[in-house]
């Protein structure tokens, strides 16, 4: 998680898109990166917004499953995430899912992609997003929403793993994470949406994991808040509530049944024993 959060972070501080006005202005550090060429005059031509991003987003990918930390699907989730709330942010983008993404962005550039990115980097990027086929129709808008707690879990893993036992702030960035998670935890639309509620599932194991390690370690995580539990459809409560009054109403009408049955049985053998008996006499 630490690893992930500071490549996050990283490349953060490489690709920024500020609104002025009507306009969108794309800032990128190339630092790094073959993103960009110099072009006649000496200016500096640059690939697309859309296009870096995807391309960061690849490098990302393939950095953790050099590190095989991409064996726990969480990684690839909280990397789509990522990409979402970035290709969210550009208001001019026509992309509405993963599928249009790939479509658009990605799709016929395999030696372009791994040319920049290294050999394999297509696979590579292929095998996350067929492992994750839920979420390639899902509204990036929405899923975009899941970013901002990330991006609060991340500051509470990389300012711990910076400071330990002098984490003084670490109660107050728990509890932002955590008013961040129940206002998702209260959208209906994001809980009745299995595909969602796992991700939020993601989310708390990974602060319930945090919490306690950070409280071993430093006095000012002792308090800090726990997560309620992530809500169900109202259709999965009532089901759940119904079936045990069935199964009960079931029991008890079958058992009265057998008793009835077992009842007049009864009655009939001893109704045959007592013309046996006086046949006898």
């Amino acid at each position: 998680m630490d690893n992930l959060c500071e490549a996050i972070d990283q490349i953060d501080e490489k690709i920024t898109l500020d609104t002025n006005g009507s306009k969108q202005l794309f800032h990128y550090n190339t630092g790094s990166y073959p993103y960009c060429i110099n072009g006649e005059g000496g200016t500096q031509e640059c690939f697309s917004y859309e296009v870096i991003v995807s391309s960061l987003f690849i490098k990302m990918v393939n950095h953790f499953m050099k590190g095989d930390d991409l064996k726990n699907n969480k990684l690839a989730e909280y990397a789509i995430l990522w990409l979402c709330y970035k290709l969210n942010k550009k208001k001019e983008n026509e992309i509405s899912n993963l599928n249009d993404f790939h479509n658009k962005y990605i799709k016929g550039n395999e030696n372009h992609i791994d040319k920049i990115n290294g050999a394999g980097s297509y696979n590579s990027y292929k095998n996350i997003i067929n492992n994750k086929k839920y979420l390639n129709t899902i509204d990036i808008k929405e899923m975009s929403k899941f970013y901002v707690p990330l991006k609060s879990l991340c500051k509470l893993y990389t300012e711990y793993s910076k400071k330990k036992k002098n984490y003084t702030t670490c109660s107050q960035d728990a509890q932002d994470f955590a008013k961040h998670f129940e206002d998702l935890n209260q959208d209906s639309s994001i809980t009745e949406n299995i595909s969602y509620r796992e991700i939020l599932s993601s989310l708390s194991i990974d602060y319930d994991d945090f919490k306690n390690e950070c409280a071993k370690n430093c006095s000012y995580c002792n308090d800090i808040p726990t997560l309620s539990e992530i809500k169900t459809p109202p259709s999965s409560s009532i089901a759940s509530k119904l079936i045990p009054v069935l199964l009960t109403c079931s029991i008890s009408f079958f058992l009265g049944i057998a008793y009835k049955y077992s009842l007049f049985g009864f009655d009939k053998r001893r109704q045959r024993q007592y013309l046996r008996e006086n046949l006898k006499k």
